[in-house]
């Protein structure tokens, strides 16, 4: 679900007039801003009008100023400025989110009282009822009946991701006032043995907030499709013993243990959210896979198997640290598909997505991830929505990039300066600091008996006493053209060599 699709059509041009000067440098000509955005110059006039009194009354430090001369338009904005509130007061100003909200705090509604209450008729109710019902589909959550229905977990888990991408963080910290919701979140600290951070704090405390909304007036535990995904094993795990004992001796017992299934839901949170850190190696099984869940286990190691076998990666050759970071990493991410439905972002996932991979001047290896992607698929026994599989494929391309990094498949680059030690020494920083990020290169100064891909020299002189596959003659590397003609050179041979 995309939260700018529950904005108002007004709410809508305005966020986008204001992404499209941040994509240009904060300056833009108006007739191209009006065709880019498609919309007319009349929509523009009274939009930048609305949107300049809202950011003067926010005090977002932002600010829009027309030039009708040079017939541009430009935003103004210090570094420190964050974009989360202006977000917010749209989405409070939108019906459907208004609505999201509604039932969030109340167990059930009319179609009448709601249109009573945001001042539109009922046929406009239904509509936005309408609208709603598809963006919840991901999560295969439908209103009706006066209510939300579905799984119970996942109406849980859908109000996390609401209010999470929703509310600035501020304003949540501001509402930790429940006292034993406070009180579960520090004897987890105690009983993990590690603090947490400000951020795990927050997620932990809304977690639990939700759960206690969302059960108030049930006096019997829902039925909870997503359960199913569990098997016993998981009544071992000590991260779940461990949550449900902090669970239990934060509430009265008499008004609460009847929930049991509460503590299952704040393991599945705390197993899929990023809570658990990374450090606590005592609560991790002998084979370092932070989860007892088979099916996750069964996924993480067929995502590292595609990509060890695709690069020609040797296990021992692989930085401990890395191994430790991305298994964790992996759990989480699989431990969300298996246990949640659907995500929430501000802007579409596919934007997200084009973004990171126009960051890279390499070819994305995106035939790799969809193998795992459809394996995934087999693996699980349902296809997964088009979102998540987006989501997915970024943070796989990410995770082999990274992997790519130990693979034997690298370009080996030879530096020979012919006239000066210090200078092969100043070029091979040069290359490292230009071209590390972007290729999968190893550069070292040129030695005798080493097979080069790529010989680096400042000239001809010399160069018969090494081997080598290419040979580029460098102007002390200070031109663009040298630059360009070493970054061609590079994108042709992982081309060539699938580095």
């Amino acid at each position: 679900m995309e939260l700018f699709n529950l904005l108002e059509k007004n709410g809508k041009i305005q966020i986008s007039i204001i992404h499209y000067l941040l994509d240009k440098n904060l300056t833009a000509d108006i007739p191209k801003l009006l065709i880019d955005l498609t919309i007319t110059s009349f929509l523009f006039n009274n939009n930048v009008e609305e949107l300049t009194f809202i950011l003067n009354d926010l005090e977002l430090d932002l600010s829009l100023e027309v030039d009708h001369e040079q017939n541009q338009v430009t935003l103004k904005k210090s570094n420190q400025t964050s974009l989360d509130k202006l977000y917010y007061y749209y989405l409070q100003e939108s019906i459907k989110y208004q609505i999201l909200r509604h039932l969030y705090y109340h167990s059930s509604y009319s179609i009448y009282a709601l249109s009573q209450k945001f001042l539109i008729s009922e046929a406009a109710v239904y509509r936005h009822i309408t609208g709603l019902n598809q963006l919840l589909d991901e999560f295969n959550l439908k209103i009706r009946r006066g209510r939300i229905t579905g799984d119970e977990l996942q109406i849980c888990y859908f109000f996390f991701q609401l209010f999470w991408n929703s509310v600035p963080l501020e304003e949540i910290q501001g509402k930790e006032n429940d006292h034993n919701s406070l009180l579960f979140v520090s004897f987890l600290e105690k009983k993990l043995k590690q603090p947490f951070g400000s951020t795990t704090r927050l997620k932990l405390y809304l977690w639990i907030r939700i759960l206690k909304k969302r059960t108030k007036k049930l006096n019997n535990p829902p039925s909870v499709e997503s359960m199913t995904m569990l098997s016993d094993d998981y009544l071992d795990d000590p991260v779940y013993q461990l949550v449900r004992e902090s669970y239990f001796l934060s509430v009265s017992p008499s008004a609460e243990f009847q929930f049991e299934y509460k503590a299952t839901y704040l393991y599945l949170f705390i197993s899929s959210l990023f809570v658990i850190e990374r450090s606590n190696r005592f609560l991790l099984q002998s084979d370092d896979w932070p989860t007892f869940n088979t099916k996750v286990i069964e996924l993480n190691k067929m995502v590292v198997q595609h990509v060890k076998t695709a690069y020609q990666i040797d296990s021992a050759e692989i930085d401990s640290r890395f191994i430790q970071e991305w298994k964790y990493f992996l759990t989480q991410l699989h431990s969300t598909i298996v246990y949640f439905k659907g995500n929430i972002t501000f802007f579409e996932e596919q934007m997200l997505f084009d973004r990171l991979v126009n960051q890279s001047i390499f070819t994305p290896n995106f035939e790799l991830v969809q193998q795992i992607i459809q394996e995934t698929e087999d693996t699980l026994g349902f296809s997964l929505l088009e979102t998540t599989k987006q989501l997915v494929t970024r943070i796989h391309l990410y995770f082999i990039n990274q992997m790519r990094r130990f693979s034997k498949l690298t370009i080996q680059i030879g530096v020979f300066c012919s006239r000066d030690n210090l200078q092969t020494n100043i070029m091979m920083e040069s290359i490292k600091n230009e071209f590390d990020t972007k290729f999968y290169i190893h550069c070292e100064e040129a030695e005798v008996k080493k097979d080069y891909d790529l010989l680096i020299s400042d000239s001809a002189f010399g160069i018969q006493q090494f081997s080598f596959k290419d040979l580029y003659i460098i102007n002390d590397f200070k031109t663009q053209a040298d630059i360009q003609a070493l970054t061609r050179l590079l994108k042709d041979y992982s081309k060539k060599e699938g580095i």
